[in-house]
């Protein structure tokens, strides 16, 4: 009697799950079936189920003005942006976890209020500043800018999981004549790897499908894939197959990044769950 009860126990939390997944596919899958369709098909009512797919609208996307330098872009932002919040965030989580260090508390707090708050609130002085420096549509402007979320978050997170590395590890380390640095990249970036890896994905998920900064901080050099997806939508008509088709690339990269890296997000996200 316990299995078949087992199995009615578990086959509501298996159908909200599977409602759950059908619900956040299914506007993907309808948006590749638009990529995939003709014009008269994609709006066909009541809709086309069975048709025969056209790849036009890929090659229409990728060749248009603007949206494959885009792409580039926002992978050199991703890229720039992860390298800057880890070579800042890894040490200052570091020191941050230590009891003692001072202010502790206080740049905790900060930390925290400065991810809480709206990023509009940063374009205006911002836009000033990079427009007198000469960072405004630049690149490296923009993963500059991404800082002011991507490296409180990489600060907590990365925080959380060195507590979870002893510190009698480190000690050790410094009675054998290690320095504070070698102590950092050699003892605790290997152990909480995981913990790095989950942190770099999300951050790069946050900087890909970023609109509001880029949209103000950049006019054409560095349009980022967000801003070229817009692109797609004309003065009198948009280009929906062209729109879609576009939208499916974008989604590509960091799906595939996160499928590739499935592994080590759960290892990083549950890294200390269980003591």
């Amino acid at each position: 009697m316990r299995a078949p009860t087992r199995r009615r126990d578990m086959a509501v939390p298996y159908a909200v799950a599977f409602l759950a997944v059908a619900v956040s596919i299914f506007p993907i899958f309808w948006i590749l079936t638009i990529a995939l369709k003709t014009r008269v098909d994609a709006f066909a009512m009541p809709p086309v189920w069975f048709f025969s797919p056209v790849w036009e609208n890929f090659g229409k996307a990728w060749s248009s003005t603007g949206f494959s330098r885009a792409f580039y872009n926002s992978l050199i932002v991703c890229a720039i942006g992860n390298v800057i919040a880890l070579a800042a965030g890894i040490p200052a989580a570091y020191f941050l976890n230590r009891r003692h260090a001072p202010g502790r508390k206080t740049v905790l707090i900060w930390l925290l209020i400065s991810y809480m708050l709206p990023e509009f609130l940063f374009i205006i002085p911002t836009y000033v500043l990079f427009q007198y420096v000469g960072l405004y549509d630049t690149v490296i402007g923009l993963a500059l800018i991404y800082q002011i979320f991507t490296l409180p978050f990489t600060i907590w997170l990365l925080r959380a999981f060195f507590a979870d590395i002893p510190e009698a590890l480190g000690e050790a380390a410094r009675l054998e004549g290690a320095s504070t640095w070698q102590i950092i990249w050699k003892i605790y970036v290997p152990i909480a790897a995981p913990g790095i890896a989950a942190t770099v994905i999300l951050n790069s998920i946050k900087m890909w499908n970023e609109l509001t900064i880029a949209l103000a901080l950049t006019f054409e050099k560095a349009q980022t894939v967000t801003l070229a997806v817009a692109g797609f939508r004309g003065y009198a008509s948009i280009d929906w197959g062209a729109m879609s088709a576009a939208s499916i690339i974008i989604i590509l990269p960091m799906a595939l990044f996160a499928i590739l890296a499935q592994r080590r997000i759960v290892q990083g996200l549950s890294l200390g769950a269980v003591k």
